[in-house]
């Protein structure tokens, strides 16, 4: 954490402790040794049953109470500490110290960071991984029942409209997380928030006809435009699955329960099995449909029967 100051300890290669201090200004640093800006006597570190303890003491000042505590540990090369993890407990790994009452605590901009990442997961999981998939499930199934027009038009739009906003928030958050740790990055799953943000843009600009178009583009109307955004959609629509994909990057990085991803997996399985289920029961619909239009004009289109010819 950039501002720290550091006590390292680490186990060398020919079994030999080092201990010594190191300021922390920026991410990514190489821990080199220098001095802190609070005194720092007797320092010594033991190793034992695979931990480090550091022994040190501090020389502060009288006016100081509490002591904002961080605390990592990292893989070696060689003789050379190298970056921590930074997801789950390596970013959660912090409290306080009351220099009075001896009692600690935790960090109030720790647990803001945290509850941040919390709401960008819920967020992001509420518009991407369940609110598109209902929507489209409704447009795919509902509209071939008469007794559902218009309904599931309204239903469809109020899911993708809604993904979309929750989705800008929850994006959002992401991009202000982001801004907040400038040393930590997660490639991949900022790069397919990238790609299911752009995507749901061009799917509302697709769909939402009230959305104003004015490209200045005199050969190329609003309508052809649309439909050339829905045909694309339509060819890309078979890596929907990067917007169930990308939560499952969100567990990883922040590591909660058990019970949170299980849920998940859960609600994706409703829907998935829901999904199946509908089709299949939509293919039969629609060939039973099909059927009855057919005994219902037994001489074809126009009075035309089998043989070409009027009877």
């Amino acid at each position: 954490m950039v501002g720290s100051q550091a006590l390292v300890a680490y186990r060398m290669s020919d079994g030999s402790m080092r201990v010594y201090t190191s300021p922390i200004a920026q991410y990514q640093t190489q821990l080199h040794d220098g001095e802190l800006s609070l005194d720092v006597s007797d320092l010594s570190a033991a190793y034992g049953d695979n931990e480090i303890i550091i022994f040190a003491t501090l020389g502060i000042s009288d006016n100081w109470t509490t002591l904002n505590h961080v605390w990592q540990g990292g893989a070696m090369s060689g003789n050379t500490p190298q970056m921590h993890a930074a997801s789950g407990a390596n970013i959660q790994s912090m409290g306080t110290l009351n220099l009075v009452s001896g009692e600690d605590g935790t960090i109030g901009g720790g647990s803001s960071i945290q509850r941040k990442q919390e709401i960008h997961g819920v967020l992001n999981a509420v518009s991407w991984a369940i609110l598109i998939p209902l929507g489209a499930m409704i447009a795919r199934y509902l509209k071939v029942f008469k007794s559902a027009d218009p309904a599931w038009f309204y239903l469809h739009a109020s899911c993708q409209f809604s993904a979309y906003v929750i989705g800008v928030a929850g994006w959002g958050t992401g991009l202000k997380l982001g801004s907040e740790s400038p040393g930590i990055q997660y490639n991949a799953h900022r790069t397919i928030g990238i790609i299911l943000f752009c995507l749901g843009t061009l799917q509302y600009i697709g769909t939402d006809k009230s959305f104003d178009l004015d490209l200045g583009i005199c050969f190329a109307s609003k309508a052809k435009i649309r439909s050339q955004i829905q045909i694309l959609l339509e060819h890309i629509s078979p890596f929907g699955g990067i917007y169930c994909h990308n939560p499952f990057k969100g567990f990883d990085i922040l590591e909660p329960e058990k019970k949170w991803k299980n849920a998940y997996i859960g609600l994706v399985v409703a829907l998935a099995c829901n999904a199946v289920m509908l089709e299949v029961y939509t293919w039969f619909f629609l060939q039973r449909k099909r059927s009855e239009g057919e005994e219902k004009t037994p001489y074809g289109i126009d009075g035309v029967n089998g043989h070409g010819a009027k009877p």
